[in-house]
């Protein structure tokens, strides 16, 4: 594979990437507006925030992911089942971590973001295992 070919790719990878981490918030902005009372959420109820944010998050990397691959935008095997486990995985650890060392979780914080990035990183992980 020549240089260009590997450029080209890896900036598709990468253009995926920040649409996966947009689409994060997209989800996550849609869905506080359908619960009422979910600006209150990281104070009254941590738990809750957690499970829905883990929810969004992976929700907005995986169905990106999933269109990404079916467009043929990433040259990768589809093996949708490990990737929708590792997402979740990788969404919901830095949650409950912050879960377990904030007990409320503030605006802002830095899990959030490490969340969604290592959803992210979970959904690609399985493809560079898993080669075609």
């Amino acid at each position: 594979m020549n240089s260009g070919k590997k450029i080209t790719r890896f900036l598709i990878w990468l253009g995926v990437a920040i649409f996966q981490l947009i689409m994060t918030q997209v989800v996550t902005f849609l869905l506080s507006l359908l619960i009422p009372g979910m600006g209150d959420f990281p104070q009254t109820h941590p738990a809750l925030f957690v499970v829905i944010l883990g929810i969004t998050f992976s929700t907005g990397v995986f169905l990106t992911g999933w269109l990404a691959l079916k467009l043929h935008w990433l040259a990768s095997t589809p093996i949708y089942s490990a990737r929708l486990v590792a997402t979740l995985i990788g969404a919901y650890l830095p949650l409950i971590l912050a879960l377990i060392l904030y007990r409320t979780l503030e605006p802002g914080n830095p899990f959030f973001f490490t969340s969604m990035l290592t959803s992210i990183l979970g959904f690609h992980v399985p493809g560079w295992i898993v080669r075609k």
